[in-house]
């Protein structure tokens, strides 16, 4: 991440961020690189805006102590649709949250979802 080249697509970038951010089981280890050798030559890069958004990097977003959600809370998700909170935990610095929906039952962190 980010991806580089011809045709690049920004919602396919977000898409695969939110793939991996959301499946892993145990631990998450994300890194990235300063530069590399793209068709023979060495192109400068920077980290991905979506490690940002997530709250991944330094000087992005604060997760407070308390969460905006609670247990019961009606949620929806961009590709999920509406949901309920069932259960609520801490992964690292963000809440990772377990809604149902419409009986199929997902961890999804608190920053994809809105309240309803």
């Amino acid at each position: 991440m980010p991806l580089v080249g011809d045709g690049s697509d920004l919602e396919e970038e977000r898409r695969l961020g939110y793939v991996s951010f959301t499946r892993a089981k145990e631990t998450l280890t994300l890194s990235h690189v300063d530069s590399r050798f793209y068709k023979g030559r060495r192109s400068d890069l920077q980290k991905s805006r979506f490690f940002n958004e997530a709250g991944l990097c330094e000087g992005s977003l604060i997760v407070e102590k308390n969460t905006a959600f609670k247990k019961g809370d009606l949620v929806r998700h961009k590709i999920f649709g509406t949901g309920r909170v069932v259960g609520i935990s801490k992964a690292g610095r963000e809440f990772k949250l377990n809604i149902n929906f419409a009986g199929t039952s997902r961890d999804i962190l608190a920053s994809f979802v809105e309240r309803l």
